[in-house]
C-alpha cells in the first residue's frame, strides 16, 4: 500500500486548492460564513501528559476519536467499523483532499478515525525535537496523512520504530512545503522540530482506518 511505509507527494493537490486551505487557515479567507476558529494548547504533541515539553501552539479538531464506548479501553483499540466524530464544519474543506488520498492508496474505503491542524510560531528555539509519538494508540491499522499548509522550517522526523524505545532511529525526515503531502504507516512513531527561522509552521494531520 505504501511504499516502505512512507509516501511523499508534492503538489498533492492543484495550486488553487493549496492556496484556499492556506488562506482560510492563516485567515485571509473564510469558508461558507465562518471564520477559522484555533484553541490554544498548552503543548501541540503531548497537552496535560506527564511528558508534556509545554511547547504550546494553536489546534483546531475536524474529527475527533470514536467515543469511549466505541474503544476497547484496555487497550486504545477502536471497535470495528467505528468512525471518528465530525465536530467542525471545517472538516468539509478536507473530503476532497482526503478522497485523492484513497484513490492515491487504491483503497476501497477509508474510515477518518480523526483529523487536526496545527499552527505553531517560532517560540522554543532551542532546536530539540518533540517527544515522539503515535497519534493512535491500540491495535488499529492506520495511516497518517499529513499535509503542510505552507513552507517552513520544522522538519517532520519519522522514526523506524513501532514501538515505545528508550531510542529512537531516524528513517525519514521531511521539510514542510506547501502543497506537499505526506502518508505514512500509523504505528510509526514520529515528531516535529518546532520552527526557528519561519513565522509559522502548519500543518493538516488526518488519520484513516484501512
Amino acid at each position: 500500500m505504501i511504499h516502505n511505509d512512507i509516501m511523499i507527494i508534492d503538489d498533492f493537490i492543484d495550486l488553487k486548492y493549496q492556496e484556499k486551505i492556506k488562506n482560510i487557515l492563516l485567515g485571509e479567507e473564510i469558508f461558507g460564513d465562518i471564520d477559522f476558529p484555533w484553541i490554544y494548547v498548552e503543548d501541540v504533541t503531548s497537552a496535560g501528559d506527564k511528558d508534556s515539553k509545554h511547547r504550546p501552539g494553536l489546534s483546531h479538531v475536524y474529527v475527533d476519536l470514536p467515543y469511549e464506548e466505541e474503544r476497547d479501553l484496555t487497550n486504545g483499540t477502536i471497535k470495528p467499523n467505528k468512525l471518528g466524530h465530525i465536530i467542525s464544519y471545517h472538516h468539509e474543506l478536507f473530503v476532497p483532499l482526503l478522497e485523492k488520498v484513497v484513490r492515491k492508496l487504491e483503497l476501497n474505503q477509508a474510515k477518518v478515525l480523526q483529523g487536526r491542524s496545527f499552527l505553531q510560531f517560532p517560540i522554543n528555539t532551542d532546536g530539540t525535537i518533540d517527544a515522539p509519538h503515535i497519534d493512535i494508540y491500540g491495535d488499529n491499522k492506520f495511516i497518517v496523512a499529513l499535509y503542510y499548509v505552507c513552507d517552513s522550517d520544522g522538519d517532520t522526523i519519522i522514526y523506524n520504530e513501532k514501538v515505545k524505545s528508550k531510542t529512537y532511529t531516524i528513517k525519514k525526515r521531511v521539510t514542510p512545503k506547501q502543497g506537499r503531502m505526506v502518508i505514512f504507516d500509523g504505528h510509526l512513531y514520529h515528531a516535529a522540530e518546532q520552527p526557528i527561522e519561519s513565522n509559522t509552521r502548519c500543518i493538516v494531520n488526518y488519520n484513516l482506518g484501512v
